[in-house]
């Protein structure tokens, strides 16, 4: 069944608001020792906006979920759909699109529930920051936002986020069009999805390094299946691309060579979803097992085992929780970030 709840909501929260694999400054990277933020599953929620922990032990155990550490924050409105990533050393970055501001948590920040101002807030500079509904780290530790409402996605460089401001972007890629999710591969290629275009296309690092209008060295459109609204993306350990197909009910996925040859795919995997359990699916992240957490938009979370990722089917889920009392859910990341996956 087509549902066209992401799109609609996307137009009524937007509507409202009138690779180069080079380095910057230090090429080595050490992050800080011992991080301490707190392990589990984070998202932010816009209906009854707050930044949510899910805890491993309620990963595990399922069933409705108060969320171990919930922060609400004066530093952005997170009433729109919200991207999250985390940096190497903790710290939780997210989008607020209704705003257009980007914010960061340390992971002192993170540590309890409560009214919490964000450690880092960076506001638009000449439109730098325009509804930004994602965000994802290169292997350089560099921050990329994508914009929807502008079509472009940015790049900020450390030296940029170390404290609050407005900084100019240090490179901006015009997609002309609206994206709305973004991941990198393992050779630093740029993905991103729009809820628009229906398509998926891929940025290649070379394409990365300076400011332009670069042709998507990929452009995949979804032959057998309709792709309608995709939105999240993730690579598993295996290279494999996985994208939720939201208006369709379901998740794809693409193998390394499909992702090489671009065009009219028929997806290697197509998992079909079962509401309530996930109803329409918006967030993925992987963990170190290889198991994939898909998040529903009404604030359901799913996990499918590696197993069940194999072959084409309607799986049911190993582990369904809901997290009660939040919605309007758009993305989700673990920490720690899986060793074996790309930066995301």
């Amino acid at each position: 069944m087509t549902r066209p709840l992401l799109r609609n909501a996307a137009m009524i929260f937007f509507a409202s608001m009138n690779l180069g694999c080079s380095y910057d400054a230090a090429m080595a990277y050490t992050p800080p020792p011992d991080p301490v933020t707190a392990d589990g599953l984070w998202t932010a929620s816009a209906a009854a906006p707050a930044i949510l922990r899910v805890a491993p032990e309620q990963l595990l155990a399922g069933g409705n979920a108060v969320p171990s550490i919930a922060i609400l924050t004066p530093s952005a409105h997170l009433s729109a759909l919200n991207g999250v990533a985390f940096d190497a050393d903790g710290t939780l970055w997210i989008t607020s699109a209704v705003d257009s501001v980007l914010v960061a948590f340390s992971p002192a920040a993170l540590a309890s529930s409560g009214q919490v101002a964000a450690s880092r807030r960076v506001t638009s500079a000449a439109g730098s920051l325009s509804a930004p509904s994602s965000v994802a780290f290169d292997a350089g530790h560099r921050l990329w936002v994508a914009n929807f409402e502008s079509g472009t996605i940015v790049r900020f460089d450390r030296a940029q986020l170390a404290s609050s401001g407005a900084p100019t972007p240090a490179v901006v890629i015009a997609t002309g069009g609206h994206p709305a999710s973004i991941a990198f591969d393992a050779s630093g290629s740029l993905w991103a999805s729009g809820v628009r275009q229906n398509e998926i296309v891929k940025y290649g690092a070379a394409q990365l390094a300076a400011s332009g209008s670069p042709v998507p060295e990929v452009r995949i459109t979804v032959s057998g299946t309709p792709l309608v609204d995709p939105a999240g993306i993730a690579f598993d350990a295996d290279g494999t691309l996985w994208l939720s197909n939201s208006g369709h009910q379901s998740v794809i996925a693409f193998t390394a060579a499909q992702q090489s040859a671009g065009g009219a795919q028929a997806p290697h995997i197509v998992l079909a979803l079962h509401p309530p359990a996930v109803s329409v699916p918006t967030g993925l992240a992987f963990d170190a097992d290889g198991s994939l957490w898909v998040m529903s938009e009404d604030g359901r979370l799913a996990k499918f085992a590696r197993a069940a990722l194999a072959e084409s089917g309607a799986p049911l889920p190993d582990t369904r929780l809901v997290l009660t009392g939040y919605g309007l859910i758009w993305s989700a990341a673990i920490w720690p970030t899986p060793a074996a996956l790309p930066i995301n």
